[in-house]
């Protein structure tokens, strides 16, 4: 009896134990948040984003944990936010997290459950397709430009094939048909870590394709890859709203209009040829064109000795940063001291490229009358046009100095002595006896002093007199040297545009432009139809529209002259008046 009572005293709690594990169970079945996850589009394109909204119809364990979706997309932004409502009495409560996201890659992705806690959202798919290519987008049986993409990048390099070290330009280019705002470009990664990358340009402008006008935004980079292989420059990414509106209310301020749109560029090759054999790495200029500059600070054929003269040495190379060029050496030479300076660097950036420059100066004193020979400058290089070796030089220089550091100067006779002075021989008097030294009575000594203040205040008197004057002097030829600049400046934009040569009117503009407009940050026409009229703007955005447009045609610069003389009076005004102001002459 008693193994009896025991055995349903054992099974009795068993099937407690059992009732009790399966209430608890309930309970937390009944007490777990339901998540849903759903996505604002059911097909998203690469480059677009979209939504993914994660809902819960009660308070979850614990804030959420997002980072597995991170594998395949990127979170743009993301947003919570808590609803309570009330239902024949009843309150509910409604959670809400929505992400904004963008897919890094085409294909069809599993976004995994997510952790809310113990709570746990389901899992999703998501298909990701391609983004239809620029002027591709058309139906079958319908033109291209009928139906064309709103804004896409174009990206591309002036060469394919390239030397190590030597320069690339690479541009990337964003049309649009769109309002965009709050938009932004990547800067270039290529696959070579040690390339140097410079940005040289920026411009905008008009084009037309397949009949449709787009607005360009144009960015050039030079790029000098290090290592010899194939070189991949990578997508530059564009990220911006499109089709951006006012806000249509105060309340709206802060709220971003315009679908998020984000543009990839293609990625783009280039093989780099490694230097050759017959050249050493360190003697290695690849350029498009080098030369060496020589210049004097006086005449090297008159020269006198123990006076300095100053050989300034420039190097100048297309295609090639200033610190790649090389430091140059030169000889003792007897007789010649020589005391170069540090050298001075500098890129010069055009949007055909860089061109680099090192000064190098060296003082020089003849120690004594004579010729000096110095000899020849050699620097060789290789000329990226013609792929060949090439050597700039400075001829042999001979310079003449003439006198002696060394002749013996003229002792000055004491003031009040009738004495000649005592570093030469009495022109009379017996020779044989021994040199008397004069007896001398000094005057007072204010009489000195008196003398000295008035000569001081004399020389006082006449540099205040003399200034007004070399001042005038100065600005007068700083005047006149401007006028020619000037001159020449208008002269080269006639010449050219008579040719009918676009690059060359173009370049001749802009310098012009630098110089009525006192501006050196003009860099392109753009900013050159802000200054001038409205009659020449339209001149010079035809002429920058021929230049970039896929449909090449002959530019005739006869209009763009007429407008341009037009524009020459003001200049003229301008030249001959130092009280007017440039900028506002030509705000129109």
């Amino acid at each position: 009896m008693n193994t009896t009572a025991n055995f349903l005293s054992v099974k009795r709690q068993t099937l407690l134990l059992f009732f009790a594990l399966i209430c608890i169970t309930l309970n937390t079945a009944v007490n777990a948040a339901n998540i849903t996850v759903s996505t604002s589009r059911s097909t998203v394109a690469l480059d677009d984003s979209f939504h993914l909204l994660y809902e819960a119809d009660s308070n979850v364990d614990d804030d959420p944990d997002f980072s597995p979706i991170y594998l395949h997309f990127d979170v743009l932004s993301s947003s919570q936010s808590t609803n309570m409502r009330a239902v024949n009495g009843d309150w509910s409560l409604r959670k809400a997290w929505d992400l904004t996201v963008i897919a890094k890659d085409v294909g069809t992705f599993t976004i995994p459950p997510i952790s809310f806690g113990k709570d746990t959202s389901p899992a999703i798919q998501v298909k990701i397709s391609h983004t239809a290519p620029p002027d591709s987008s058309a139906p079958k049986g319908q033109s291209q430009s009928s139906v064309p993409a709103s804004i896409f990048l174009a990206s591309s390099v002036d060469t394919k094939t390239a030397w190590v070290q030597s320069q690339l330009i690479y541009t990337i280019r964003l049309l649009r048909t769109v309002s965009i705002a709050s938009a932004s470009l990547s800067e270039p990664v290529t696959s070579d870590p040690d390339a140097i990358i410079e940005k040289i340009s920026e411009d905008n402008y008009q084009t037309t394709r397949n009949g449709i006008q787009y607005e360009v935004f144009e960015r050039r980079y030079a790029i000098f890859p290090q290592k010899s292989g194939l070189l991949t420059i990578n997508p530059i990414t564009f990220e911006g709203r499109i089709n951006a509106t006012q806000p249509q209310s105060i309340f709206d301020q802060f709220r971003m209009s315009g679908q998020l749109k984000r543009l990839r560029s293609e990625a783009i090759e280039a093989q780099v040829k490694a230097n050759p054999a017959t050249i050493n790495l360190q003697d290695w200029l690849p350029s498009s064109n080098l030369q060496l500059i020589e210049e004097w600070s006086d005449d090297i054929q008159n020269l006198k000795a123990g006076d300095p003269v100053t050989r300034t040495i420039t190097i100048a190379a297309e295609g090639l940063t200033g610190v790649q060029l090389p430091d140059l050496k030169f000889n003792d030479i007897d007789g010649l001291k020589q005391y170069p300076d540090n050298s001075v660097v500098e890129n010069r950036p055009s949007s055909d490229g860089i061109t680099g420059l090192k000064q190098i100066k060296i003082a020089l004193i003849p120690a004594d009358a004579g010729t000096y020979t110095l000899p020849e400058i050699k620097l060789q290089w290789w000329n990226t046009k013609t792929n060949k070796k090439e050597l700039a030089s400075i001829p042999q220089t001979v310079i003449t100095a003439t006198g002696n550091v060394s002749q013996r100067p003229v002792a000055v006779p004491i003031p009040g002595s009738n004495e000649t002075s005592l570093s030469e021989p009495s022109s009379t008097g017996d020779n044989t006896q021994p040199p008397q030294l004069p007896v001398v009575t000094s005057p007072p000594y204010w009489k000195w002093l008196a003398l000295f203040f008035a000569i001081a205040w004399s020389v006082t008197i006449a540099l205040l007199y003399r200034k007004p004057s070399s001042h005038k002097r100065q600005n007068k030829i700083q005047m006149e040297a401007r006028n020619m600049s000037v001159r020449s400046a208008v002269a080269a934009v006639e010449n050219s545009a008579k040719k009918n040569n676009a690059n060359q009117t173009k370049n001749a503009l802009i310098e012009w432009a630098r110089l009525i407009y006192d501006d050196i940050s003009i860099t392109n026409l753009t900013q050159i139809t802000e200054h001038c009229s409205s009659q020449l703007a339209q001149k010079i955005r035809q002429l920058n529209q021929s230049m970039y447009s896929p449909e090449k045609h002959t530019w005739h610069g006869k209009d763009l002259i007429v407008a341009f003389n037009n524009e020459k009076p003001l200049i003229d005004k301008k030249t001959h008046s130092q009280s007017s102001a440039l900028k506002p002459l030509y705000n129109k």
